[in-house]
């Protein structure tokens, strides 16, 4: 029940966004076009690779010293600013490289680029970045459904500064990655502000976890003498911890938007933006199973009976599946005249796009849950290795199938990709646990 009422809670949140979303889609491409929403995607593609690259883990690694209380809030918060602060700096002297001639000329040539758009497209990641390292402070704090919550309210945001675009100036590429970036940069502060609040208020104090804790995270080797070393050291410890996580954080966005950069060099960014809508509105339907992620992250990390955490996630795999499953069914029986209808005419190939790849949407849904029961095992490099060979399987389908198939032929290479991720995942579940996704519980 406990598993019901949380994760209802936080997929709620999860609905708002997913609303959102295609909503801000559907504008901007109804509004820039085909060509135009594919540099729309490949630019914001290129936010989300480099706010990956950029965390180096400084999230996800503070959890279990933030859970046992080995190393005090503020302090490792103080060590992840100064992770943060050095890593702006970076991307924005990377945004003043992108105005150098030859640079400028090939992102103009293939993302459809002017001067100044480098430098929007590193406040998003800016806020992206920010938005990652304090929403797992956050869930170190026990506060599962507030990042959901900000989520949601990130998205609706960024709809209404897309409609305010749309009406009031016109809307052009410039213009719709700058209210991306607003929208972010927003969402990162807004984050930053949420746990400055909960370690000021005695009332949120968090209470030391008992090694017995059914929400304790299960890390035993967390140096002793963490909570006395400097910021550098703390970073570094960090970095060294959060690093397999963070390499599959990257593979996972390679597995997400590789298919659009093959798409664009074998058939232009017009295709891109076909396949991108497409694709936009299906991976909208894994926000319905990860909102029980966070959940997981806390139950498959408890030092109890692993039975009952077994069970749980067993559980969750099935919820996780079948609201995937309930929402997919109706999207492929609507997929043609719905994209149409919303996107223009001239968006009528995102149809077939989409039902291509809403079997492999279905297929990984179970992946999109275990990925927070990994996590919670101590195991986050087994999201890494099941990620990387989801995207060499996607690299190799999307050679033989795009160059002829176009947007179809992308959406069926990742079908045939996340099928065979998930299918990794469930293995390597059913290895530790001895149940499938359809066992009975233990």
């Amino acid at each position: 029940m406990k598993l019901i009422r949380t994760g209802s809670r936080i997929l709620l949140s999860r609905l708002s966004q997913v609303f959102a979303n295609a909503l801000v889609v559907m504008v901007v491409a109804k509004s820039l076009g085909p060509e135009g929403q594919g540099h729309y995607s490949l630019t914001i593609a290129l936010a989300l690779l480099l706010s990956a690259l950029m965390g180096g883990g400084m999230g996800l690694a503070a959890v279990p010293p933030l859970r046992q209380d080995k190393v005090p809030i503020r302090r490792m918060l103080k060590a992840q600013l100064l992770w943060a602060s050095v890593m702006v700096a970076v991307l924005f002297g990377l945004g003043w490289l992108s105005t150098g001639a030859a640079a400028a000329d090939l992102f103009s040539a293939r993302l459809g680029w002017f001067a100044g758009v480098g430098f929007i497209v590193a406040l998003a990641a800016t806020g992206l970045l920010g938005f990652d390292i304090f929403s797992y402070d956050l869930l170190a704090r026990g506060r599962l459904v507030i990042g959901s919550a900000v989520n949601g309210w990130r998205a609706f945001g960024h709809l209404v500064l897309i409609a305010l675009v749309a009406a009031v100036s016109g809307m052009t590429l410039g213009r719709a990655v700058g209210a991306f970036a607003v929208a972010q940069f927003a969402g990162g502060a807004v984050m930053l502000l949420l746990i400055l609040r909960e370690i000021k208020s005695p009332r949120r104090t968090l209470r030391v976890m008992a090694p017995d804790d059914p929400v304790a995270i299960a890390d035993t080797d967390i140096p002793a003498d963490l909570g006395q070393r400097s910021l550098l050291g703390l970073i570094a410890y960090n970095l060294r911890r959060g690093w397999l996580g963070q390499i599959s954080a990257v593979a996972y966005f390679l597995l997400l938007r590789l298919d659009q950069g093959l798409l664009e060099y074998f058939c232009g960014a017009a295709e891109v933006g076909i396949y991108s809508v497409g694709v936009y509105v299906g991976e909208m339907l894994w926000l319905l199973p990860g909102a029980l992620t966070p959940l997981l992250v806390h139950s498959s990390a408890a030092t109890g009976a692993s039975g009952e955490r077994d069970a749980t996630a067993v559980r969750a795999l099935r919820l996780g599946l079948g609201v995937t499953l309930a929402a997919a069914i109706p999207l492929y029986l609507l997929a043609g005249p719905l994209l149409e209808l919303l996107a223009g005419g001239q968006f009528a190939g995102s149809g077939p796009a989409l039902r291509a790849l809403l079997p492999g949407i279905v297929a990984f849904a179970p992946g999109a849950v275990l990925a927070g029961d990994f996590i919670g095992r101590g195991k986050p490099h087994w999201n890494t290795q099941a990620s990387g060979l989801t995207v060499v399987v996607n690299v190799v389908f999307g050679l033989i199938l795009i160059p002829d198939g176009g947007a179809v032929g992308a959406a069926w290479a990742s079908s045939i990709a996340y099928a065979a991720g998930a299918s990794v995942m469930l293995l390597r579940f059913h290895q530790v646990t001895g149940l499938w996704i359809f066992s009975r519980s233990r």
